[in-house]
Order: structure tokens, then sequence, then C-alpha cells
């Protein structure tokens, strides 16, 4: 082929790849437009400047729950929600049961009611008059005001970069898909064929202030609409969205009540700027080494325990240190291997040891992995270890995103001694109803236990009795003579004190 005919097949070639792009620039946009006809029309849509919704969701804990694969633990909400797109905010009020609210092996009753403001991936607390942080609420974080399905197709058609992908298979037939960038998301909408209204959505980002999703990297949630129905001025809304990721679900909303454009007062979706500001700086991957309440404590000579939200141990062995633990993020992993350096005048870390599979416990090793330090693991946590370590991490990315590399595992089924000395320690699985995926490290010549996080006592508050005794159990079974234990989130007690907390607790009638 000479130099002009390459050129023409050149030019001919690039204007066949602008044409394909140029009609799937329109039939998105037309396929979008429909959607938003199906919906009651474009122009009802916009007129709506707020949407009052109240509804009743279920969140399966998976990352606190015995098995990746479930049954999961749950925590149940009742709310009502005033979605205000004026002000890009959404004012809950919402009481909840269940998992991971205060004495829930022991209560009959809903908290009481808190209202929440939520912006921008940040929930704040209304306390009198008082605004206060709060933790990420868990729904507003994976589907944003803007990409919720009452202003989903509004926000495809005002993107700059909305195109078609492929049809794609769900629930057994083909569907129509476009594709934007909405802020730092990334999005697909997955419409229904021939109706068009929206079927699903995925969202793909990163979530830097979630203790719980920030470890994986760039997450793609999908969220099912299901029950459309028709509501007032001829809107069309769907009353189930449910949530879910890699393919397992993380919840679902049921809504039992929708009112179109409710009065609303700006002053009742006000958060400060000031407020907004230190929210925003709330990322995982910033939080400080330690704690400044509870310091550092050397349990016994070489053997440190470094408080925080979620602790490490730090063990010094005649060949250098090993870690116990490798909590939060990657940046946090960075901030403790500095410090085990510094403790101990620069001896290196030669291995870390993760106890459980939950999975703020479980966020920084992958920093383990990219300075090749070898792991020490349960065999059924692999997996999941596994899959964290493939995780992309295209917006923020780590070490290892870097610069990949395989884990270098030392998988733990039976008794395993790590190290030698007066420090050496012995794993062992649990292998118990509640603590299948933790083990225990037993430091023998100091008869001293750490019990991962089975469970926690907190003076006379013990959570929980059941687990506590399968620790009991646990220790009897491998034959350990134990004086004093410890764990993620308790200091130092005797052992006697373990043994009378798993006694049956007492109820009041």
């Amino acid at each position: 082929m000479n130099r002009a005919a390459a050129v023409l097949v050149g030019v001919l070639a690039a204007g066949s790849l602008a044409a394909t792009q140029t009609r799937g620039t329109d039939s998105a946009r037309s396929w979008v437009q429909k959607s938003a006809e199906a919906m009651g029309g474009e122009a009802k849509l916009r007129a709506l400047h707020a949407v009052e919704i109240d509804g009743m969701s279920v969140l399966y804990q998976r990352e606190q729950s015995e098995r990746p694969e479930g049954p999961w633990v749950a925590t149940y909400s009742d709310f009502v929600d005033v979605r205000n797109f004026a002000a890009g905010v959404v004012r809950r009020r919402v009481r909840a049961r269940g998992y991971s609210t205060p004495d829930w092996v022991n209560n009959r009753e809903w908290q009481p009611d808190a209202t929440l403001l939520i912006a921008d991936g940040m929930t704040v607390r209304i306390a009198g008059d008082r605004l206060m942080p709060a933790g990420t609420s868990w729904d507003q974080d994976a589907l944003p005001l803007e990409l919720g399905p009452d202003r989903l197709v509004l926000t495809a058609l005002d993107s700059s970069d909305l195109h078609a992908e492929p049809d794609s298979q769900l629930h057994g037939y083909a569907h129509h898909v476009v594709s934007f960038t909405h802020r730092d998301a990334r999005v697909r909408l997955i419409l229904n064929v021939p109706d068009l209204l929206p079927k699903a959505v995925d969202v793909t980002r990163a979530h830097p202030t979630s203790t719980f999703w920030a470890p994986w990297g760039d997450v793609t949630t999908r969220v099912t609409f299901g029950i459309w129905t028709l509501e007032p001025e001829g809107i069309e809304l769907p009353r189930l969205w449910e949530f879910s990721t890699a393919g397992q679900v993380d919840g679902r909303i049921d809504i039992t009540r929708v009112r179109l454009n409710p009065d609303v007062v700006a002053a009742d979706f006000a958060i400060p700027d000031d407020l907004r500001r230190a929210m925003a700086a709330r990322r995982v991957d910033e939080v400080p080494f330690g704690s400044t309440q509870r310091p550092a404590k050397e349990l016994v000579p070489g053997l440190v325990k470094v408080p925080s939200s979620w602790d490490i141990v730090e063990v010094k062995q005649n060949d250098g240190v090993v870690i116990i633990e490798g909590p939060l993020t990657s940046s946090y992993s960075q901030k403790v291997i500095d410090d085990a350096g510094r403790r101990f005048a620069g001896t290196a870390v030669t291995s870390v040891v993760t106890t459980s599979d939950s999975w703020p416990h479980i966020g920084g090793m992958r920093e383990y992995v990219a300075r090749g330090i070898p792991i020490y693991a349960l065999d059924l946590n692999v997996p999941i270890l596994n899959r964290l370590f493939a995780a992309s991490y295209t917006t923020y990315p780590d070490a290892l995103a870097r610069a990949p590399k395989p884990a270098r595992f030392r998988v733990v089924s039976s008794k395993t001694v790590v190290g030698a000395g007066p420090n050496r320690i012995e794993l062992y699985p649990f292998r118990t109803a509640s603590g299948e995926r933790q083990m225990m490290a037993y430091f023998p010549e100091h008869k001293l236990l750490y019990t991962s996080d089975l469970f926690t006592l907190q003076g006379e508050y013990v959570f929980l009795p059941q687990q506590v005794a399968e620790a009991v159990s646990a220790v009897a079974r491998e034959g350990l003579t134990v004086q004093s234990a410890f764990g993620m989130h308790y200091d130092v007690v005797p052992w006697s004190r373990v043994v009378e907390a798993a006694k049956a607790p007492s109820y009041a009638k």
C-alpha cells in the first residue's frame, strides 16, 4: 500500500470511528429521552424541586458477618427522606434496630429518631442546635442524590460524555446500556427494552471516607429498581431499590409513601461551608497512627500494643518485627511499619499476621504485599484476601496498584509457630461456630493470649458472652495455659476475667 492509500484508509477509518461514536451518542441520548418520557416526561421531572419518601431499609453488614458468603447480620431502619434537589441535600429522619445498634442483643425498641443531613458523600447529625459529623449513610454513599431514580435520567441527559454501550443481558433478556461520568463516578444506566424505564444503575467510584469500602479501591455498586408505580402528576418511580456489590446483596429499600414537591425550608437543609470542608477531609487514608487518648503500651518486653479504632501489635523477635493485624488502609500500614522501625531501632518487619476477615481489619494488608512481606493468614480467609489484593485502585492508586505482585502467604490451618525466642507466637484457628474466620495468637513464654476480634470486654460490659465461651473452649481444646488475655478492642485482663465473662448473661424480665 502506498503512502497516499494508507493516508486515505486512515482518514476513512477515523471517519468511520467518528460516525460510530456519533451514532452511539445519538442512540444514548434518544434512549434516555425516551426513558424520561416513560417516567412521565422530561418537563415533569425537571419541575420536581423535591421528593419526600417514607420507607424501610435493611442493610446486610457483610463486612461484619461470620463469613463473606453469609448469612449476614442486618440493621433495619425506618425513615423519612426529603430529597431537596435544589440544595443537593437529603434530610433524613431515621430510627434503627438490629445489629450494631446499642445493646442489640437485649432490646425490643427502636432507637430514638435521629435527623441527618446527607450531601456530597458526607453525613451530619442534627443534635439540638448543633451539627455533628456522623457515619456515612450506606445507601446515599452508594447512590448519591443526583443518581437516584428520581434524578438519574436528567443527570444522564445533562452529562457531557453520554454514550451507548453494547446491549447487556439482565434477567434473561437484552437491555440497552448507556454510560457517562458524574463527578468522581463512572455510571452505567441499564434500560429496559422496549419501554426504556431504568432497570438498574452501576456506579463505580472510590469511597475514601468509608471505613468499610475504602480498602476496596474503585467499587462498582449495582442498584436494581423494581415495583414501578404511577405517582401523582403522571410520574413513575420505583418503590424497590436493591443494592449489590460483586454479585452479593448489600441491602434494600422499600418505599411505602411518596410525595412530590413538598414544601421545603432552605434553612432546614443548610450545611455550613466549614463543616463541609472538614467532613470532606475525613479520608480513611489520612487517619493518624495510634491514639492520643490511649498511648501505646508495652505488655511484656518487646511486645507493644498500639490502640486506635482497630488496634495493632508490634512484636520484636530475634530476627525482626512481626506485626499483628493490618487494618484500615495501605497508608495506615505504612505508618505502622515506620513506627515499628523507629521503636525497634531500624529492625525490619519480617512478617504480618492477620487474624480475621472483617474488612476494616484487612484493609491495610495490600501494603505488606507491595513490600513482599510474608502474610500469616487463616486458610479460610485466603479467598477474601486475594479479592482485596486484586481490587481495582484506579482513582487513588496505592503501591500495590502501581507495581502489582503476588502475595507471599503463610497459610494457617493448624498450630503454626511464628519466630523464635521469648516472643515467639503460636497461631491457632478458633474453628468455632462464630469464630470460624478468626484465629488466636498465643505467646507461650508469657502465657499471654490474643483473642483477635472474637469478643470485647470493656469494664463490666461483655460483647458477646457466647463468643467468649467459644474462646474459652478453644483454649481448653488446644491445651493452652493462659494467665492473661487481650484482643483487638480490649486491653490485657486476667484470664479468670475472660472465664467469668463466658457465663450466660442474666436479662431483666
